[in-house]
């Protein structure tokens, strides 16, 4: 019986296959006609259009099904479209816009490819080639600042199309359009060629697009801007900024931030003393606005040289500099840094290594109070310098709130996190616990009596950790 129904079940699906193909019509070869087919335009200007015509598609054997468009320059596929037809006969006609774009050379075909499909899959190609693209005669492009201000760049190399000017005096962080003409004031005048941002690179906008930007913190301005209009890229260059030798607390920005400490008590927002500056390694600095510098500043990145003179220890480069005038401390990070120019440490149980001493981190990002910025002494090595008080509460709710307990992480706010359970730990006083706390390094019963400033080194090539007590 089984045998029986397996054979009537084959037998089943060969019927319905049979009857699904004598169900779909077959026609005999054939093939389409294209008659009448062209592009209007013999010139255009790149930014232009053209008009495709086909005055005709036939089969008169086979139904149509559609006629495939391509349009191409430069060696470039400018626009692709499918277009269903019906029946045994059909026209079409459209317009296609050739852009002006990277790689648009003078004098290039535009070439149409044709190809007419019947419901059979057969088709008949044709290639339309009659067509010439010119670039627009620019003469020259202006940078004009969102901010205000026009300066002209002069076409210096018209076969190659650049535009440049080396006698700028822009700043090290701009955003502009590069516009064809301007006003008498500068403005930008959008009946000429304007060029901003167009998916992450150079392209034509018009008004209300977005703008180009540059940004260089390591130099004094941009001097020299180059722009390439035949690859449409834009290079710019400017003097490299000499680290500061003078730090004046008086001229940093005024801000008030608030911040929440280890027992979630916010302080309702302090004045704070901020400034992005350019630091070099070794460079001295003199230093007015702290009234105690022998302890005024993260000993990481900062040995004191004199009552007010201080030597940058970290990597040359773009630091975030913050005062607190009721703590007279200075801090500096990187605050868009990641791993691995930088590690982070966050938690709770810890403060800055001065005097009076006192826990402040609250696993927040508000302020330096509430973490770390980590200095990095080598390739996947850093370190950070802070008071540590643990304690171990009897109020188990909020027990988390006394003691040490944190984590390193490759990002300012949460991201990369370090896992302590993967690296040996050459302290008594710190442990990774496995059933609460996971991934945090946490203080052990040891450093309840073992309170004071040390500096945690983390190496994250040999996954090992130092804890050491310096004062």
């Amino acid at each position: 019986m089984k045998n029986i129904s397996k054979i009537l079940i084959i037998f089943a699906a060969i019927t319905l296959f049979s009857c699904k193909e004598e169900l779909r019509v077959k026609y005999p070869y054939s093939v389409p006609t294209l008659t009448g087919v062209s592009v209007a335009e013999t010139e255009i200007i790149y930014g232009d259009s053209i008009t495709l015509t086909v005055g005709e598609i036939s089969d008169e054997v086979t139904p149509l099904s559609t006629l495939e468009v391509k349009i191409v320059a430069n060696n470039l596929i400018l626009a692709k479209e499918t277009v269903r037809t019906k029946g045994n006969k059909a026209s079409y006609s459209a317009k296609y816009q050739i852009p002006f774009g990277a790689y648009m050379a003078e004098g290039s075909e535009v070439i149409v490819y044709l190809s007419a499909i019947n419901v059979e899959g057969n088709h008949t190609d044709t290639v339309i080639s009659s067509t010439i693209a010119h670039r627009p005669v620019i003469e020259q492009l202006n940078v004009v600042l969102t901010t205000g201000g026009a300066h002209l760049l002069p076409l210096i190399d018209a076969e190659n199309c650049i535009y440049s000017a080396n006698d700028l005096t822009l700043g090290n962080d701009i955003s502009f359009y590069l516009a064809e003409k301007v006003s008498r004031f500068g403005n930008i005048d959008w009946t000429g060629y304007v060029f901003g941002l167009v998916n992450g690179g150079i392209g034509l906008v018009q008004e209300g697009g977005a703008p180009l930007s540059l940004t260089d913190l390591t130099i004094m301005g941009y001097k020299e801007v180059a722009v390439d209009l035949l690859y449409f890229t834009v290079e710019a260059s400017g003097d490299p900024l000499q680290p500061i030798e003078e730090m004046d607390i008086a001229t940093f920005e005024e801000v008030i931030i608030s911040s929440t400490n280890h027992l979630g008590t916010s302080d309702g927002g302090m004045v704070w003393k901020k400034a992005v500056l350019y630091l070099g390694f070794d460079s001295e600095i003199t230093v007015s606005g702290v009234t105690d510098v022998a302890h005024g500043f993260s000993p990481d990145f900062f040995e004191v040289i004199s009552a007010n003179t201080v030597k940058f220890l970290g990597e040359t480069g773009i630091y975030t500099v913050y005062y607190l005038p009721v703590a007279d401390y200075v801090w500096v990070e990187q605050t868009a840094a990641t791993y691995p120019a930088a590690l982070w440490l966050d938690g709770v149980g810890m403060g800055r290594p001065q005097q009076p001493y006192a826990k402040t981190s609250s696993w927040n990002w508000n302020s330096p109070l509430e973490y770390v910025f980590c200095k990095k002494v080598s390739e996947g090595v850093f370190q950070a310098t802070i008071y540590v008080e643990h304690e171990i509460n009897a109020d188990t709710e909020n027990a988390w709130r006394y003691c040490f307990n944190a984590k390193f992480f490759e990002q300012r706010g949460w991201g990369g996190e370090t896992d302590a359970r993967q690296y040996t730990i050459n302290t008594p006083l710190l442990t990774a616990p496995t059933t609460a706390d996971i991934g945090n390094f946490k203080g052990t019963e040891a450093l309840t009596t073992q309170a004071g400033v040390y500096r945690f080194t983390i190496n994250i090539n040999t996954k090992n950790v130092d804890f050491v007590k310096i004062n």
